[in-house]
């Protein structure tokens, strides 16, 4: 036998398995191979990177907004400015960093919604334009935009005194409604902060005397905002009644339980709903009844026939308020209940619970509907 080593074979591996024939002519049924297109290139590479780079470029904006000591006291200087435009966009840019200071704040550094001059300038800028008797699109959207502004500062000396003036009869009615909720955020704050309850163990039940409810006083002093607080709930408006039912419930104290206790039987059920729900934040079951009620028609279809007399614009306007709404109320009234359960009557507990488990089952909004099944799952608990 020959020890000599055979030459390589020329032939590849895959080719020495099968005939070459079958596979020339696969080779030929497939499809020319051709450099990609330039557009193609673009839309693989070019495109995201320029889309990275927006964000990033972005991301840096608000990053230096957020910590450039002296871009905001140039704004707050700004403010001051003749140019209309120059001072609106600077009450802009401070409103933006308002958010992001609470958000991050700077540690070390006093917080922008404490800075005397970002106060003065904001309230003072607002003060000016009320005076004014503006009945410009333009000027009326910026008292808006600055009147919910001033709700994130915390200063109530200086901003509640200026916002009393915006929630009077005699300003537009959309900046009454955006003065109350900035009232509402800053007397939210201060219920928050003194319902602070911190109990032993994460088992312990916390009950509403534990948090010191209902407030024996409330959590905003001005008289003026008080009083526009008590003409508020009593408006014509009914979306004005149901924002000051909002506030007046985190302003607590006895007047504000007294006045919700008779909005409980506004015509409007929103007003209703805030004045319940408002009850039971203050730990009340005065409410009970009315968020039961409400409970149950939450689900219900919009009337078509209660917006008749408008137009088709408006009463689409309406119908799609109202979808948004109802589940925010029954949102709220899950909640509401789940907080007051241990002090409802045993009687009325057996008809929420029933009431709670039609909603978990029903075909209301997906998120309202596992709300309600978490809440009888609480509720039901040993």
């Amino acid at each position: 036998m020959s020890s000599e080593t055979q030459p390589p074979s020329s032939t590849p591996p895959s080719e020495n398995l099968t005939s070459r024939a079958p596979l020339q002519g696969r080779a030929e049924e497939l499809p020319p191979v051709t450099p990609p297109s330039a557009g193609y290139i673009i839309q693989l590479f070019l495109i995201p990177a320029l889309i990275v780079a927006a964000v990033v470029a972005v991301w840096a904006l608000f990053g230096k907004l957020a910590d450039s000591e002296t871009d905001w006291r140039q704004m707050v200087a700004d403010l001051g400015s003749s140019n209309e435009h120059r001072r609106w966009r600077s009450a802009l840019g401070l409103a933006q960093l308002l958010r992001n200071s609470d958000r991050a704040p700077v540690e070390g550094e006093l917080p922008l919604s404490e800075q005397p001059i970002v106060i003065e300038g904001l309230t003072e800028l607002l003060k000016q334009s009320l005076s004014g008797n503006a009945t410009d699109d333009e000027d009326i959207r910026h008292q808006e935009f600055l009147a919910r502004t001033l709700g994130s500062l915390d200063a109530d000396d200086k901003v509640l005194p200026v916002l009393a003036i915006a929630m009077s009869k005699d300003q537009d009615i959309d900046v009454r409604k955006s003065a109350l909720m900035a009232v509402a955020m800053i007397a939210g704050r201060h219920f928050e902060k003194a319902t602070e309850f911190n109990p032993a163990s994460e088992d312990s039940p916390v009950t509403a005397a534990e948090r010191g409810l209902p407030l024996s006083r409330p959590t905003i002093t001005d008289e003026q905002v008080l009083q526009q607080l008590r003409q508020a709930v009593q408006d014509e408006d009914p979306v004005i009644r149901h924002l000051a039912g909002f506030a007046v419930a985190s302003v607590s104290g006895d007047d504000s339980i007294a006045m919700l206790k008779v909005m409980l039987d506004d015509a409007d059920s929103k007003a209703r709903a805030n004045a319940a729900i408002g009850l039971a934040r203050n730990g009340l079951t005065d409410g009970v009844d009315q968020l039961q009620a409400l409970l149950a028609s939450s689900g219900e279809a919009f009337d078509m026939s209660s917006v008749q007399s408008l137009s088709p614009e408006e009463q689409l306007m309406e119908k799609n308020r109202f979808e948004v709404e109802q589940p925010m109320i029954a949102r709220n009234c899950l909640r509401a209940i789940l907080e007051l359960w241990p002090q409802i009557p045993s009687e009325k507990q057996a008809e929420l619970s029933k009431l709670v488990d039609e909603l978990a089952r029903s075909h209301f909004a997906a998120d309202v509907r596992a709300m309600a099944a978490e809440t009888a799952k609480q509720i039901n608990a040993p």
